[in-house]
Formats: structure tokens, sequence, C-alpha cells
């Protein structure tokens, strides 16, 4: 059985939760559901792997090894638990910590 927009009258699609026509959100409540568990399934360890790169990159120079520790221990975190769309930020976290890290050592060695 065809469904029609209250707004425009326009003949929606089986399944449709948006108007193509008018662009109004006809079935709001299945709309609200999808975005709930999208939500929920994509977060997961994106906020490790994002402090991984933060503290990473902040090794190179104000947090010296402080932030090279914490950006490595983070990003070995986010690679080996939480939601896999998040290893690969975990990873470049963990070249960014090796990196400021292998950086201090050659610097300590240089100015002895």
């Amino acid at each position: 059985m065809s469904q029609y927009c209250s707004n425009c009258g326009h003949e929606l699609k089986e399944n449709a939760d948006v108007c193509f026509s008018c662009g109004k959100i006809v079935n709001k409540d299945r709309l609200v559901a999808k975005e709930k568990v999208v939500s929920n399934e994509t977060q997961e360890g994106q906020a490790v792997a994002t402090l991984s790169v933060v503290f990473g990159s902040l090794g190179f120079f104000p947090l010296i090894f402080i932030g090279s520790l914490a950006g490595f221990i983070l990003a070995l975190v986010g690679i080996y638990t939480g939601e896999k769309n998040y290893a690969g930020r975990s990873k470049i976290g963990l070249g960014l910590s090796i990196g400021s890290f292998a950086f201090w050592i050659l610097i300590s060695i240089i100015q002895t």
C-alpha cells in the first residue's frame, strides 16, 4: 500500500523515513532509534584514540616524555580495546608517541 507525505502529498518510497520531495520527517520514531544505535556503535573508542594522537603530538615539545608515555599507553589501549573504527587513529597516536620519544632520546644523546 502506498503512503503519501502529509506535508506535500508526494508518494513515499517503501520504509522511507524522510520525504524526498519536501524533506519532512515522516517516521520520526524509527529514525531516532537508528541514530541511537549508530551513535553508540561508532563512538566507542573514539576518545582514547583521539587522546593518543594528542598526547603523542604533545610529546614533541610541551610534555616531553610524559606526553610520549601517555600517548603510547593510550594508543595501545585504543588498538586492543574498543571499536575497530578508531584503531587507525590509535596507530597514528602510537607512531607519534614513538617518534616523539625517539626525538627526545636523540636530543639527549646530542646534548651530552
